[in-house]
């Protein structure tokens, strides 16, 4: 593979009429060039290079510039404050470099931008632009800033990816998030969002991904909370000092059940088609077809914090409910989620015997109840659990065998049992007397 390792070559600005320029993953040095940016280029893209400096604000003086693409260089500074005067521009992607300063106003006045992607720089500020609630903005990611002060929710109604974690934002979660009624990706994950679980997430029914973990939520998570949020699939709530008990109705989630729900989140108009969940903008003709470069959703995955691919977000169901201080015993409806991949319960107050029904968790890869007061025996059940790889149950109170046969047989790790004086078995080469049998 060639690649191109100096200045973008000025040869290019010899090419009249020139509608298309893509020379993303090179190794392209030096500073964006001004007679590129007077070219009135109408798509693009610069990803994956090492420019640095500013980004000039002729190339928003634009009449044609439609989706420009320049995530994953060194590009510094401050965005021109004229960002807004390139009215015909859908997507705008400039993450993953080393921005500063507030976001300008004036990237609200596009009237037609579709795709806003800001993530991994360094804008800071407590006031963002506020958007057209009748506009036409699907997907936004101002993740991994430093900006601060309340939950911002003053986006486009139709809005269905949001993804604001890894910031300084502060206070109470809004009530005008129920606006954005189209919204099924929403990630506040690692912020300082503080106040009571809000009730009012039930008016938001579209929502398959809900991510507020590591933050300072405390009081009770609400029943009628879930019975409303049917495609919930991925659902992280952990990191947080919730109390109380584990709702029943946690069991409704019919997007954990097992029926496979795939929102596909797109928009078409009349040049360009984007797909939030294929994380693709086509042009009708099927000359252009552009991927978007969509951030990970970080969960804790496997004992290990990760990010979960967000294309493919639709194959994960994950439940996580870690490192609060809930407490009673756990709902025996838990056991209808037979889509869930993930349940993890850790680090909390739980106690009362492990359900019969978690047997029937039959997509279940990470089951991790460590950390509790949990008494009783391991459910036999669990011999049915053949997708099962980690089973943490170490630090409660449990006794008897554990059950053989299928994946229990695997489970030979003692760090995962560890701290229950009463089990036994030969996954942790503990003999089992014939009261234990």
């Amino acid at each position: 593979m060639f690649l191109i390792s100096t200045d973008i070559p000025q040869w290019i600005s010899t090419q009249k009429n020139l509608d298309f320029l893509e020379l993303s993953d090179n190794q392209l040095t030096g500073k964006f060039p001004l007679w590129l940016a007077e070219m009135e280029i109408e798509i693009l893209l610069l990803l994956g290079n090492k420019l640095s400096g500013s980004i000039p604000s002729r190339l928003f003086q634009s009449s044609r510039l439609s989706i420009l693409a320049l995530s994953r260089n060194k590009f510094s500074g401050e965005l021109p404050k004229n960002i807004g005067d390139a009215t015909k521009i859908r997507v705008l992607v400039l993450s993953a470099n080393n921005l500063s300063g507030a976001i300008p106003k004036s990237v609200a006045d596009i009237p037609r931008l579709e795709l806003l992607d800001l993530s991994k720089n360094r804008f800071s500020g407590n006031i963002l632009p506020v958007f057209d609630p009748n506009g036409s903005l699907a997907y936004v990611d101002f993740s991994s800033n430093e900006l601060s002060g309340d939950i911002p929710a003053s986006f486009c109604t139709r809005i269905s990816f949001l993804a604001l974690g890894g910031n300084k934002f502060s206070g109470k979660l809004p009530r005008d998030l129920t606006n954005m009624y189209g919204l099924v990706y929403l990630d506040l994950h690692d912020n300082n969002i503080t106040g009571n679980f809000p009730e009012f997430l039930s008016e938001m029914p579209n929502l398959q991904v809900l991510s507020v973990r590591n933050n300072s939520l405390h009081g009770s998570l609400p029943p009628k909370l879930f019975f409303n949020q049917s495609l919930l699939q991925i659902l992280d709530i952990s990191s947080n000092n919730l109390v109380g008990r584990i709702p029943s109705e946690l069991g409704n989630l019919k997007g954990m059940s097992g029926t496979l729900v795939r929102y596909m989140g797109a928009l078409s108009n009349d040049e360009l088609h984007l797909d939030v969940m294929e994380g693709t903008i086509t042009s009708n003709d099927g000359m252009l077809t552009f991927t978007m470069e969509i951030n990970d959703l970080i969960v804790n995955w496997k004992n290990a914090i990760q990010g979960l691919p967000s294309l493919k977000r639709y194959l994960y169901t994950l439940l996580d409910l870690s490192k609060n201080k809930l407490s009673g015993e756990i709902p025996t409806s838990l056991g209808n989620l037979k889509g869930l991949k993930l349940l993890n319960i850790s680090n909390n107050r739980l106690s009362g015997c492990i359900p019969q029904s978690f047997g029937d968790l039959e997509s279940i890869e990470t089951l991790d109840l460590s950390n509790n007061n949990i008494s009783g025996t391991i459910p036999q059940s669990f011999r049915k659990l053949n997708q099962l790889s980690v089973f943490d149950v170490s630090n409660n109170k449990l006794s008897g065998k554990i059950p053989r046969g299928g994946q229990m047989d695997t489970m030979n790790y003692p760090s995962y049992f560890v701290n229950n004086s009463g089990l036994c078995g030969m996954q942790i080469r503990v003999k089992c007397s014939a009261i234990q049998h």
